[in-house]
């Protein structure tokens, strides 16, 4: 149905990861330019990393290798096997040479179509348990028989198909979202990465904070305080929510920010922008929320604003809040702030 609509480029999206539409559009038009059949996003990995690696496999027997992800269960086992008895070891960059793979993949529709009807998506299988501890003798949870989209390429060999990865840094594509608040802890001790409710969201307001950065604006993306809410270590910095309605690439955020050298948000302060908004000048130091809904615009002349700011408060288990902050480890407390809202039909002109 999608090719006979005309559609050329279809994105498959797995795990809870919110960044990565910031990402997409860059990874489509990868695959547009280097006309990839099958285009996998992907992220600087560190060693023991719970993300299967990118790597190109030779059989030299037959002549024939294939560009495609290795589990990460698998990865140490095969490169101790074939490259180096030393597994899967960092590299001068301090990162493993076999990029993240972060299950998010772009395929050419016409070829994948081509194929599916030729394997009616069969996809080969594999068995990833999951263990208690390092002893490897108790199941954490019951094992079961998979198949993954990121092992398609394997079907793809002999084939003239192109198959390639596009990486980007980790801050603008990739901060799943899958742990609890006790295997984040763990997690950030092991590989710096937590993928928690708190983490994913922490990762979400640093990405805005350096979109805005990168547009011209004056707010901090570096050394920002820290805090930690059941045992794990969060940034905190301006918390910024950036709707796609506002913008979702760079060029689209920079059309909206025509003096962004006049924009200027404090650490503590809490920022939403939504729907056609124009921000001339701002000075906040404190909440702000903005919104335009569809056929409505708000243009800031100049605007200065400082109230109290929306902090977050550690729980502990005793306390009775809603399952929304125990995965995170923290309530909000403060007001909304300041809210300037347009409806359908409406301009606002704002000049304080």
């Amino acid at each position: 149905k999608l090719v006979d609509m005309g559609k050329e480029w279809l994105c498959f999206l797995q795990d809870t990861n919110g960044l990565v539409f910031r990402a997409l559009p860059a990874a489509l038009g990868v695959s547009k330019e280097k006309d990839f059949d099958v285009n996998s996003l992907t992220v600087p990995r560190k060693p023991g990393e719970a993300v299967g690696g990118i790597c190109t496999l030779s059989n030299n027997s037959k002549g024939t290798e294939i560009t495609v992800n290795v589990e990460y269960n698998q990865l140490d086992p095969l490169l101790r096997a074939t490259v180096s008895k030393d597994g899967d070891v960092p590299d001068s960059t301090g990162f493993s040479p076999y990029p993240g793979n972060i299950n998010v993949l772009v395929f050419k529709l016409q070829p994948y179509l081509d194929t599916l009807t030729k394997t009616h998506g069969a996809i080969p299988e594999f068995v990833n348990p999951k263990y208690t501890d390092a002893s490897k003798t108790t199941f954490k949870k019951p094992t079961r028989l998979e198949c993954m989209m990121q092992d398609y390429p394997k079907l793809l060999v002999g084939s003239d198909a192109k198959v390639g990865f596009t990486q980007m840094d980790r801050f603008i594509c990739f901060s799943a979202v899958k742990n609890n608040v006790e295997d984040a802890a763990k997690k950030q001790a092991l590989t710096g990465f937590a993928e928690s409710a708190a983490s994913g969201e922490s990762d979400m307001f640093k990405t805005n904070r350096i979109i805005l950065s990168m547009a011209g604006c004056q707010i901090n993306t570096n050394e920002v305080p820290h805090k930690t809410f059941a045992g794990i270590d969060t940034l905190m910095g301006a918390k910024v929510v950036l709707a796609p309605s506002f913008g979702v690439t760079l060029k689209e955020i920079k059309e909206k920010l025509p003096s962004p050298e006049k924009v200027s948000i404090s650490d503590t302060s809490t920022l939403v922008l939504e729907g056609d908004v124009t921000i001339n000048s701002l000075t906040l130091d404190g909440s702000l929320c903005i919104r335009a809904s569809e056929g409505a615009k708000v243009e800031i002349k100049n605007l200065t604003v400082k109230n109290d700011a929306i902090e977050y408060v550690a729980i502990s288990e005793d306390d009775k809040v809603d399952e929304i902050y125990t995965i995170r480890g923290y309530v909000k407390s403060g007001q909304p702030g300041r809210v300037i809202e347009a409806t359908s039909g409406e301009c606002l002109v704002i000049k304080e």
